[in-house]
């Protein structure tokens, strides 16, 4: 830890109501920070899982009630915090959250340094606001979970030279002597002889769930005793249910909601299927990794960067189910090459803990004290 570190406060802004893989990312953050004993803040939605985590955590935390589009009241939140506070930097972890910033900078003349963390691989808005907004001279840096969202931020309004890339990481201790507790095949009587294929997600558009339900469609004319589940809470859910029922496969594929224990839950799985068409990083699919489970993904976003094809798990092109039907049944009947993407992957995800990309945010904050001083 620098001393340059310990001089500065962090002021993490987060707009999420609900817990997605972003908000886990902050989880993590905020808990190596607290063990480095940085001075942080977060402000977040009153009553959201991160506020809940923060009390349960002990870690200083601001609420404010959430409003769409641009917020002039969180936008003076964030100023007010701001001013109070030694050396500020604020860490803008979500789009609502860079808006409130950028508000904060042109309304109330917040001139604290600005990082902008984008998880996302959609690309920013092509017109003068996102301009505005990617260029606002308060902007220290825009950190990027994969070459491929810094490569989609780049081609629109940033400023390539304040782009950086750092991987999302995973609490790789979490599934030290955890064991397959057959939660899912006790809930859903689902026998020993029954393969088990999950997708671990939000069930939202970009995950394109519809591909996954008709891959398990082709799988099972081959295979009928294949069992499936989408695991997970989302926008979408009774879209997909609807799709499910209207293929006549409701005792074949299962929306459990969202659950806990993903650790757990994980090691029941005999293969991750991830049917994603837009994806910055997908930190599921380093959780499998994590847990030696196999993974067939879509080459999506930043998905390739992790999900090496046939290295460390099988890729297909988007929107294609006899792709990928093909890839899981190679993975489920090739013994050899299953061992080695588990070994692979096993391999690859010990550099993407949470040590590892805290310490490159570490790095960045002090880069951007020094540079504001």
């Amino acid at each position: 830890m620098s001393n340059q570190s310990t001089a500065i406060t962090i002021i993490h802004v987060s707009s999420a109501l609900s817990w997605r893989g972003g908000e886990q990312q902050i989880a993590y953050l905020l808990t190596e920070l607290s063990k480095q004993g940085i001075q942080q803040i977060l402000i977040c939605p009153q009553d959201s899982p991160l506020h809940r985590f923060c009390i349960k955590n002990s870690i200083q935390v601001k609420t404010f009630r959430k409003r769409s589009g641009f917020d002039p009241g969180l936008a003076l939140r964030i100023s007010q915090v701001c001013r109070r506070s030694i050396k500020p930097i604020i860490h803008a972890h979500d789009s609502h959250s860079h808006n409130s910033a950028f508000l904060s900078a042109f309304l109330w003349l917040n001139k604290t340094p600005l990082i902008v963390h984008r998880r996302v691989g959609f690309s920013t808005n092509n017109n003068f606001l996102g301009a505005l907004k990617y260029n606002h001279s308060t902007i220290s840096r825009i950190i990027c979970v994969s070459e491929n969202v810094r490569s989609t931020v780049n081609s629109g309004h940033a400023n390539s030279k304040k782009t950086v890339t750092v991987y999302d990481g995973i609490d790789l201790n979490k599934f030290k002597g955890k064991t397959n507790s057959n939660i899912l095949r006790n809930r859903f009587n689902i026998n020993s002889q029954q393969p088990i294929i999950g997708n671990i997600s939000a069930i939202t558009a970009e995950k394109d769930l519809t591909t996954f339900v008709d891959t398990a469609a082709i799988l099972l004319k081959k295979n009928p005793e294949l069992r499936f589940f989408i695991i997970g809470d989302g926008a979408e859910r009774q879209q997909i249910s609807d799709y499910i029922k209207l293929k006549a496969l409701e005792d074949k594929i299962f929306l459990t909601g969202f659950m806990e224990n993903i650790e757990e839950i994980l090691m029941e799985l005999d293969l991750l299927l991830f049917t994603s068409v837009n994806e910055g990083l997908g930190t599921s699919l380093l959780d499998a990794f994590a847990c030696r489970i196999p993974v067939v993904a879509t080459n999506a976003g930043g998905i390739p960067e992790i999900v090496e094809n046939r290295v460390t798990g099988l890729t297909v092109e988007i929107r294609n189910p006899s792709g990928m039907a093909e890839a899981v049944e190679e993975v489920l009947n090739n013994p050899e090459l299953r061992n080695n993407i588990i070994e692979n992957a096993f391999q690859k995800v010990q550099k993407f803990s949470t040590e590892k990309m805290s310490a490159k945010i570490i790095e960045i904050y002090n880069e951007v004290y020094q540079s504001s001083e």
